[in-house]
Order: structure tokens, then sequence, then C-alpha cells
């Protein structure tokens, strides 16, 4: 989609836009609309047009413009608030208008956004705005005939002057250009996560990764089998042993930052397709577990948009692909698996796999010297109990990288809350017969998880676990993101980047 940011009096050159964008505040809903919410040169024609409900929170109405005007109709969105909006009403907003003007065949609008967000600068609150209009519109087509006929946005101007675009004609080009850079990554990793496992195998996952890769300069190396057999990555092996489909291992590097500097590794867990293994999941919704490879397409989008960014900084991250499928050679309950730094477990459930093919990985990253490491991975469905959907669980040992993330996360709105990772709750993964197990129990289940995950690294390490079940991807639509994979992690990530880069 192109987008432009216009100033007020700029004159439009080549006819019309189709419609126009307004938002009409009423933060009490049987008190005055607030009509000053309005562009000066609509609030004469919607004041007079203006049904009784007009500015409530989820009203909309339309009018026609005169031929003087830059749009022929305007639309009319009710926010039901003042003057600063949170980040979360302000994507619902910008999602419900895009999604009125594609219901109506609109091609080309004038969208004027008057708020200021809370928990973000100005230029935070920008690249928000304008990453969430980029983002409102997007659908996953590839199956559907109908919505690949569908008539789309082309063309999106957001007017300068007012509210997060109060700015200099350069902020706002930079606004523009990064949040475009987000936005294409945000969707990168959307396709990722909604394509069905049977075209999402961990072959096609690394071509594509591969393939966008190459395009921004990015080296990509990918591990096969053999390879992944000679590190030694037997967690990962031994996942895969049950599918027909070979393991990837991919590693993506983005060397912006000072020669020899130390890089921040992210590591992600990506099972193509989840069936528990032979501790097979309920035939229920079993579908979602396409969904369950969202941490390696998060971290892998998180350095294709950094090197599209030109951020400062040495990133690398780290892809853990396979399936998860019961068979005859499939790995079983009761098995002891070697790792790669010769550590053992007892898989106790075959379903817990994604520690199992997180441990290699994150050993891996030890070697690599690294000045921080976070991981992403759709871990445990104890997380969403935990939190419902509006967060991720963080878990760390270290209180100054929580903080860089929970703050990252405050200022995209992709919010963390932090979880213990006590000693005490070793004891709930001991083993007899290994070093310990891969389940700790139904209680603490997303700690147990992670306990799991800390004896792979290096207690010097500044590490970060961050569990991204409860919001990775929803079943219906929620907080302003469509139904499916969201991206949730790759904004906060990015924010988190630059923080380190501007030290």
């Amino acid at each position: 989609m192109k987008l432009e940011i216009v100033r007020p009096d700029e004159k439009r050159t080549g006819g019309r836009r189709d419609a126009a964008v307004a938002f009409l505040a009423r933060p009490e809903k049987k008190g005055p609309a607030r009509f000053e919410s309005l562009p000066e040169g609509f609030r004469d024609a919607v004041r007079a047009a203006a049904p009784p409900d007009a500015g409530n929170d989820g009203s909309l109405f339309t009018l026609p413009l005169g031929p003087d005007a830059p749009a022929r109709r305007l639309y009319v969105l009710g926010t039901g608030t003042g003057d600063e909006l949170s980040p979360r009403k302000a994507r619902v907003l910008l999602r419900g208008a895009v999604k009125a003007l594609e219901k109506n065949g609109e091609r080309t609008a004038l969208v004027d956004f008057p708020f200021t967000l809370q928990r973000m600068t100005a230029a935070e609150a920008r690249d928000f705005v304008v990453r969430s209009l980029l983002v409102a519109g997007y659908v996953f087509p590839r199956y559907k005939a109908s919505a690949r006929e569908a008539a789309r946005l082309s063309a999106l101007a957001l007017s300068a002057g007012r509210g997060v675009f109060a700015a200099t004609p350069k902020e706002l080009k930079a606004a523009s250009d990064e949040a475009s850079i987000v936005a294409a990554a945000s969707a990168f990793v959307r396709d990722l996560g909604n394509t069905p496992g049977s075209d999402m195998v961990p072959r096609t996952f690394a071509d594509a990764v591969k393939a966008e890769a190459r395009k921004r300069g990015v080296k990509a190396t990918v591990l096969g089998k053999k390879e992944i057999e000679r590190e030694r990555m037997g967690g990962l092996l031994a996942v895969n042993r049950g599918a027909a489909e070979e393991p990837r291992f991919v590693i993506l590097e983005h060397r912006g930052g000072r020669k020899g500097e130390k890089p921040v590794v992210l590591v992600g867990k990506g099972v193509t397709f989840d069936s528990g293994g032979i501790s097979l999941k309920p035939a229920d919704r079993m579908g979602d577990m396409k969904w369950d490879m969202l941490g390696a397409a998060t971290v892998c989008g998180a350095v294709l948009a950094a090197a599209g960014l030109g951020l400062p900084v040495n990133v690398v991250a780290l892809a853990t692909l396979t399936e998860n499928m019961p068979s005859g050679t499939a790995y079983k309950p009761g098995d002891i698996v070697t790792f790669r730094n010769g550590k053992t477990a007892e898989i106790d459930n075959t379903d817990a796999e994604g520690r199992v093919i997180l441990a290699d990985a994150l050993d891996y990253a030890m070697g690599l010297s690294p000045a921080a490491v976070v991981d992403f991975a759709t871990l445990t469905g104890a997380a969403l109990v935990a939190l419902g959907l509006e967060a991720s669980i963080v878990f760390s040992d270290h209180d100054d990288l929580v903080r860089e993330l929970v703050s990252a996360g405050e200022r995209t709105d992709e919010r963390l809350w932090r979880l213990p990772l006590w000693d005490d709750y070793k004891e709930n993964i001991r083993s007899d017969w290994a070093d310990f197990k891969n389940t700790g129990g139904r209680n603490g289940g997303s700690i147990n998880g992670a306990m799991f995950l800390k004896e792979f690294v290096d207690p010097k390490t500044p590490w970060a676990h961050v569990d991204i079940a409860p919001n990775a991807y929803f079943e219906r639509e929620h907080a302003g993101y469509p139904p499916g994979a969201t991206s949730i992690g790759l904004a906060m990530t990015l924010r988190w980047l630059r923080d380190r880069a501007a030290r």
C-alpha cells in the first residue's frame, strides 16, 4: 500500500481521494460530542448531519462532501474518549476505519488522527499509529478466491499537524519509512504463521526466510539434518524422529554494530505442526498447532526488520524447526535425550517438545559469546491460563534485562509480565533417571518450562525467556487484531534493540 503524510493545506494532485476518515470524541455518553476533535474544514458539515449517537464509542456514519473537499465521502468514527488514547484503543479504531473503507470499496483515503497515546513518546506513538494503519487491513487470502478478488485500499494519506503527527516533515518522513519496514516484517511473520502445516514445513519455512534475507543483505545459514547431527543437537533430533519432514536450524545475522561487538541473540521455537507426538493432543482445535512456530517466525522477522531499518546493532536469530508427529519412530515418554551440552532429560511428555528443541539452540547461542539472549516460544498453555490474552510472560534472573524488555513492551503495546525463576521450582523437574525431566506437572506449568530452559544458559549471560503462547495468535478478532497470527513480540524486540543502540 502506498503511504504518504500530507499537510492540511497541501493541494491534492491527480483528483480527489475516495474517502476521508475523521474521529469524533464524546467522553460522556450523555454529554455533547466534541466536534473540535474533527478537522476544522469538516466540523460544520458533521455537526449538521450527525446522528444522536455521533461520537459514542463504536459509532460510525458517513456523509458526502462537496466538490472542493479533499475526498468524496467522509467517514466519522466515534471514539467515546478524550484527547489521549490507550494504544489498544487506537489500534481498534484504526482497524475499524480500514475495515469500513474496504467494505465499501474505497481505494484511496485521507486519515486525520488528532490524538496522543498513553505510555508512548510522540515518536513512538507516530511509529505505532502508522504501523497499525499499515497492518490494519491485513488478510491472508492465499486459500480464498473471494478474498483474493476483494477490493483493497491502495493508498493512504495521513494528515500532518495534529495529535501524534504534530511534527516536522523530517520526523514524519522517518516515521512513515520506518513503520513501513516493520509493518512489512509483521505481515511476513503473520504469513508464515497462518500458512497451514501442509505447506509450512521446516524446509519451506527455511526457504522463505532465506529468500527474504537475500533481499535485505542478511546472512542466512540453514543447517540440514546431517549438519544438525554434527552439532549434536539431540533435543531437536529427538523431537523430529516421528516426522517425515527433516528438521532445519536457521541462523540469520545482521551485523550493523561495531566489528567485534558481542551480538544479541534471539532464539525461536519453530514447531511447524505440533500433534503432541505420542502424547497426542485432543483433536479439538489441533489445527491451531500450525501456529507453534511463531517464536521462530518472530525472531527471524526481527532480524530482517533490524536490517531493513539499518539498526546499528549486531543481532543473530536462531530458529529450530521441526514437526512433532506420532509414528513408529517417534520419541516416547520415558526416553532419555542427550543434548548438545551433554546434559540429559527424561521425556515425561512428548507434547512438551518446545523446550526440548530450544535447549540445543540456547546452548548454541552460548557459543556466540552473546551480549544478551532472548528466546521466544509458544511454550505453554499455562501461560494463557495465567495471563489471558493481554500479555506474554517473561522469565529471567537478570533484573536489568527484564526492565528493558518490559519498558519496550509498554511502549509498543506488546506487554510483558514477569514470573519467578526461583531455584525452589527446580524440584518440579527432578528426575530419578536423568539430569532432569521435561515437565513438572500442571502446577506452575509455565515456570517449569522456563526452569528447564535455564539449564542451558550460562548464569552470567543476560538471558530472558518470553512465553508468547497467550497472544501469538488469536482464534477470533481481538483488541484490533484479526484472527490468526499477530506478530506480537516483533515490535517490542525492535524497540528494545533501538534502546540498546541508543545507549
